[in-house]
């Protein structure tokens, strides 16, 4: 029986004064100048309260646990102002421009600066270790899912200067775990820079793309993770995508995986292991309605890209509270006949021997995390 290092919300510090008030002027920015530009001093007010208000009902080391209505109704009132602000930032953004025109101009240089000159998705991304480690609502949110780490401890010895490429399984509904590991993994895999793949179109979104760079994300495409892994940087891929995503099915242990070579022959090229990881509760975070009108969303997913999985949580976005342990497995240094040239047979071989790893990962832990009766299926 392998002896996992763990790792919980614990091991990052709590969010600081300046912290909240960093947080606060970040996330209450566009909301605000909407208010100011579209409505009224008076709206203004009030959201300044709305936002605030978490924060003060709830506070880790408060006397007030992790538990219980107000602790839940403090991060449903959070997460569900943050995810509506961050996807409705483009519109702000217009409505404020059309109503004073002037705002015209820090946009484009907001846009000339971000997605022309800086271009810091297609580089190293803009790591902020402060924000991702403490901020408040990533401190609740992890505790909300009992998030924990479970790494193999040859991956904790595992030289920092040799990449690894971190694959997690599965992708679930929204991936709510993602954003909150990056945090955690500054204390699970010291000395290591782990740099997570991530969607074009999330650099693309005002306050999306700020939060993506902070938690240390990249653009996913392949020279630019080629660039990071030449680098000595590692990767956390999620290879099941926006496939995974919108077939979905609570309950069931389900990755897609057969024809997912990308990652692999990445690793293959530029000599870097690969880690096996599983997320156990994933699947159990969202009740799913995968089959309703799955046939316009499976299209739209396929010619456009856009990924419209239909679910529903405790409270809005919040998710159903059941906790999610990550298992991140031994490295998987995994060869071929002339380094950094594999054929399309060593590929496939490779792949084999990686679709066996992370079964045997979930067979061997399936049990200690309350899954024994789950057997898990890899399409």
């Amino acid at each position: 029986m392998v002896k996992y290092v763990t790792f919980d919300s614990d091991c990052c510090p709590q969010c600081t004064p300046s912290l909240h008030v960093t947080a606060l002027l970040f996330i209450g920015f566009l909301p605000g100048l909407f208010c100011v530009c579209c409505a009224s001093w008076k709206w203004l007010v009030v959201f300044s309260v709305a936002l605030s208000s978490p924060r003060l009902l709830w506070q880790p080391g408060s006397g007030h646990p992790a538990e219980g209505a107000r602790y839940v109704y403090a991060l449903g009132l959070y997460w569900n102002m943050v995810m509506a602000i961050c996807f409705a930032s483009p519109l702000l953004i217009l409505c404020c421009c059309w109503n004073q025109p002037i705002l015209i101009f820090p946009t484009l240089l907001y846009i000339l600066w971000g997605r022309v000159i800086a271009r810091a998705e297609l580089k190293d991304g803009a790591a902020w270790p402060w924000f991702s480690q403490q901020e408040w609502g990533y401190h609740a949110f992890r505790r909300y899912l009992r998030l924990r780490i479970h790494v193999h401890p040859l991956l904790q010895e595992y030289p920092p200067e040799k990449p690894v490429v971190i694959a997690v399984h599965p992708h679930g509904v929204a991936s709510d775990y993602r954003i909150l590991l990056d945090g955690m993994f500054y204390n699970a895999l010291p000395k290591r820079e782990v740099l997570t793949l991530s969607a074009s179109v999330l650099f693309c979104i005002p306050m999306v793309r700020e939060l993506a760079l902070w938690t240390r994300c990249i653009d996913a495409r392949k020279s630019v993770a080629a660039r990071a892994l030449k680098k000595k940087h590692s990767l956390m891929v999620i290879p099941g995508g926006e496939q995974e995503q919108i077939r979905t099915v609570q309950g069931r242990e389900e990755v897609f995986l057969r024809k997912r070579f990308g990652f692999i022959k990445l690793a293959l090229e530029q000599q870097a292991a690969v880690v096996p990881c599983y997320a156990f509760g994933c699947v159990d975070l969202y009740a799913t309605y995968t089959n309703f009108l799955f046939s316009p969303r499976e299209y739209l997913r396929k010619t456009l890209g856009v990924c419209i999985p239909v679910y529903l949580g405790a409270l809005g976005f919040l998710p159903l509270r059941k906790p999610v342990h990550l298992v991140c497995g031994a490295p998987l240094e995994l060869s071929c006949k002339v380094p950094g040239k594999p054929t399309d047979e060593e590929v496939q071989s490779a792949h084999c021997t990686y679709m066996d790893a992370l079964k045997n990962l979930y067979d061997e832990e399936r049990h200690q995390f309350g899954y024994p009766e789950r057997e898990l299926t890899i399409d």
